[in-house]
């Protein structure tokens, strides 16, 4: 048996008494230092104590009545929103980013919030002041983010607070290693809580340069976070920029990927020689490098599949209104409409557009993709851009570049909208099932209580009477058919036939809903609106008991 010895006291300075027996003398006596807290404050943040009712993923509600600049509770009241920023913790990222939630924080609000049984309010005097935040859970790695003005936060996404003066320099002692094999030492554990946090040795040796650093990584980190449309600063797709007619997308998608490169080796670098420095100061050497795995590089590369499938969703955000080629942004997301916004693209006039599993469609969402990729980047180059797209959405053998991208918006998109958007979708599909006897596709943000009137009348209806006439003239081919061509109408009969008899079934609970005139209230988020469409049951003109989800489901 092997046996080490150690003396018990240099255990003494280090906070909590930890067994630490592999630490070396000059780690101990790093706790002779001033300490984070001697610097800053770190805080939990509140309960709301149902955080269903009282917290929205940014996007599920009205855009316009979100604030985003508060420094203080009377700024924010006087500015008459509804909802602000909210800081919940997040998966393991640095620098900045994983702001995804906001918190009904209204008068009125907070008197609903504050009356529930689990609500409790702590550190709330320090809502919308800039910070350092973190997840108190995650993984093995520390990941600290900047956090500017305007937030709220709640305990699994306790924040720091300090003077400005020393925000980046201690955003960056506690994004490096040094602060990892700290913590480690600390609590060997996945939870970072605030005192661990607030024990940390601070060390100040080469603060400009740290700060410059740290800076540069911030700002690196934001233009990762604000390229995709998850972002409420996302100006528009990378595609999309300057001078477009003309121009392949097999370009625009090498300029993309070189940008994204050298992002990620700046950061990467500096992220060592943040490294590097905090190691030296802090007489790490022998426990400590300062490499830094691509893997635990933060930011993201350029994915061709991935980027071509977002430059798709912000092609249907064109189409449905919530982005317009004219203004950077969004340029509808609820409120008013503001028609001088749509210039050189008139979007969809009632933010409904059918799926057809049949090309060439007039009113069909494939065709209305199609007219967009001619008019941004030009008729002359659209050969070569609808053969990228194809070929980085998978395509088979035997289909068109155009067969490619309708499978993908029949088949592909939706699963990919859910999950970008963490089953809260903001385009919502109608779908009578697999047979694919009749989709649509709705812009949220848009939906009144007639739409589905709409749906019914404007695009169900002759989508069936279409699907009718076809069959009609199958049995008529099949009628006068012989051999193979015989066998090859009935299979195709066969398959038409049952997404026929699926889309009619689907009509009459499409028809029982669209007769109840149904409002939805943004405020009430995508969960509890969209139930409203969902597990209808009505006995049909057949006299079957049915039960029906109108939308596809939130798995």
């Amino acid at each position: 048996m092997i046996k080490f010895m150690c003396n018990k006291k240099k255990f003494e300075s280090i906070p909590g008494i930890p067994i630490a027996y592999w630490v070396s003398n000059r780690f101990a006596a790093l706790f002779d230092n001033k300490r984070i807290i001697d610097y800053a404050e770190p805080r939990h943040g509140m309960s709301t104590g149902n955080n269903d009712l009282c917290i929205k993923l940014w996007y599920e509600v009205v855009n316009t009545n979100i604030c985003f600049d508060a420094d203080s509770l009377s700024s924010f009241d006087r500015q008459g929103k509804r909802y602000a920023p909210y800081k919940k913790g997040g998966e393991y990222r640095l620098w900045y980013g994983n702001d995804d939630y906001v918190i009904a924080y209204s008068p009125d609000a907070r008197k609903v919030m504050e009356a529930l049984s689990g609500y409790r309010s702590s550190s709330t005097g320090y809502f919308f002041q800039p910070s350092i935040n973190w997840s108190d859970v995650s993984s093995s790695k520390f990941g600290v983010r900047v956090s500017p003005k305007g937030f709220a936060f709640d305990g699994r996404g306790a924040s720091m607070f300090c003077a400005d003066e020393y925000r980046l320099y201690l955003l960056g002692l506690l994004a490096s290693k040094v602060t990892g094999y700290i913590l480690n030492v600390l609590n060997p554990t996945l939870t970072f809580n605030i005192n661990n946090v607030a024990a940390i040795p601070v060390v100040i040796m080469s603060e400009a340069e740290i700060t410059a650093l740290v800076s540069e990584c911030v700002e690196l980190s934001k233009d990762d976070w604000d390229s995709f449309e998850t972002s409420w600063n996302y100006s528009k797709n990378p595609f999309i920029g300057g001078n477009n007619v003309g121009k392949l997308l097999s370009d625009k998608y090498a300029d993309w990927e070189r940008e994204c490169q050298d992002r990620f080796e700046r950061i990467k670098k500096n992220e060592e020689t943040i490294n590097s420095i905090f190691i030296k100061t802090y007489g790490l050497q022998d426990e400590l490098t300062p490499e830094v795995d691509e893997k635990d590089v933060t930011i993201r590369l350029a994915d061709k599949e991935r980027d071509i499938r977002s430059l798709i969703s912000y092609l249907i955000g064109i189409v449905m209104g919530r982005y317009s080629l004219d203004v950077d942004g969004l340029a509808y997301a609820g409120g008013e409409w503001d028609a001088s916004k749509y210039v050189t693209y008139q979007p969809d006039d009632d933010g409904i557009v059918p799926i057809y599993t049949k090309l060439g469609m007039e009113d069909g969402l494939t065709t209305k993709i199609i007219r967009l990729i001619k008019l941004i980047y030009g008729e002359d180059t659209y050969r070569q851009n609808i053969d990228f797209i194809a070929e980085a959405l998978g395509k088979n053998n035997n289909e068109s570049s155009e067969e490619t991208l309708n499978r993908y918006l029949n088949d592909g998109f939706y699963p990919d909208h859910l999950k970008i958007y963490q089953k809260r979708p903001i385009y919502w599909m109608f779908s009578s099932g697999k047979k694919a006897g009749f989709k649509c596709l709705i812009y949220m943000h848009r939906y009144n209580e007639d739409t589905l009137a709409r749906i019914n009348a404007k695009y169900y209806l002759p989508e069936s009477t279409r699907k009718k006439n076809e069959l009609d003239e199958l049995n008529s081919q099949i009628a006068k058919a012989e051999g193979r061509d015989k066998t090859r109408l009935e299979k195709e009969r066969q398959n038409l036939a049952a997404a026929y008899n699926e889309a009619i079934e689907y009509g009459q609970v499409l028809d029982h809903v669209a007769n109840q005139y149904i409002k939805i209230d943004l405020d009430d988020g995508v969960k509890e609106n969209y139930a409203k469409f969902q597990g209808v049951e009505l006995v049909t003109d057949s006299g079957t008991k049915v039960k029906k989800d109108l939308l596809v489901p939130l798995k």
